[in-house]
């Protein structure tokens, strides 16, 4: 009897001390989010006060007013407004924080990088069934359990937006055919219905833009091609008209009797006094070059 009372006493003290630690930490978790709030508001107001001063400087500086400068200008001020919100994001979380979820998460028995994890995935380690040894929750748990979770929201997703759309069930059948997405279709019937030839229009309105981005991708490189072709046939004809023009020189230059020498080895031949009917030709044929006289 003495040893079942003893049992019973020790039973409610330690029952006594497992709610004594959950109110401590309770308690201390409703301090830390409001020491977390306060502190938020801390640091907006500052940015506030801070923004607030630096409106006033486009009207004191030089050159304040130009459009390069309200640009960044403009541009920083977004900034102190992003920064604003991100507070408010953050504290938003902190004050929903669930402390009881979170110490419930604690108590589970998850490796280190399961836990990482599962933070930064978003998971309640709660809701998952380990794999590891003694049931202990691994990394790979936590992801598979991720990716379930994702494929279901998206599975949920897109069976509201069939039941939101107003369609027909032929229309349905017609759009999962020609790959029409049907919340992007108004429908023209009744109370907004979509029907079968909606979606054949919209189906049809697609191939034709497709086609006429094909025309236009078309003309740009039928556009492109011809002008290549005739940047080609411009420089083949220059390099004609200019290998005709040398020849014309060398054989105008000759005529049908005197040496045969090119233009600028009988403009050198005159300005030296040489006569060319003495040279000896080196070039093609035995024709005299500008090397040939200046040799001489």
């Amino acid at each position: 009897m003495a040893e079942y009372r003893t049992n019973e006493a020790l039973e409610r003290l330690n029952r006594g001390i497992e709610e004594s630690k959950q109110l401590v930490q309770q308690q201390t978790m409703t301090l830390a989010q409001d020491f977390f709030g306060d502190s938020v508001e801390g640091l907006k107001q500052q940015i506030q006060e801070n923004r607030a001063t630096l409106e006033e400087l486009p009207d004191q500086i030089p050159g304040g007013q130009e459009e390069s400068f309200q640009i960044l200008f403009q541009e920083l001020m977004d900034n102190y407004e992003a920064i604003e919100q991100a507070l408010d994001e953050a504290n938003n979380n902190v004050s929903k924080l669930d402390a009881d979820r979170l110490m419930r998460q604690g108590e589970v028995d998850a490796t280190d990088a399961a836990r990482r994890e599962a933070r930064e995935q978003g998971v309640d380690l709660t809701e998952i069934e380990g794999t590891g040894t003694d049931g202990r929750i691994t990394v790979d748990d936590v992801r598979t359990y991720a990716e379930s979770q994702q494929e279901d929201a998206g599975d949920a997703a897109e069976q509201v937006t069939e039941e939101v759309v107003k369609a027909s069930d032929a229309a349905r059948r017609r759009a999962e055919e020609m790959g029409v997405d049907l919340s992007q279709l108004e429908g023209t019937g009744s109370g907004g219905l979509v029907t079968v030839k909606d979606v054949t229009s919209a189906a049809g309105g697609a191939a034709q833009q497709a086609a006429g981005t094909a025309r236009q991708a078309a003309g740009q490189a039928t556009g492109q091609a011809s002008d290549a072709v005739g940047q080609t046939v411009a420089q083949t004809d220059g390099a004609v008209d200019q290998a005709t023009e040398q020849a014309g020189s060398v054989a105008g230059g000759n005529g049908d009797e005197g040496p045969k020498a090119t233009n600028a080895a009988r403009r050198k031949a005159e300005d030296l006094g040489v006569d060319l009917s003495q040279i000896q030709g080196s070039g093609a044929g035995g024709l005299i070059t500008i090397r040939d006289v200046v040799q001489t």
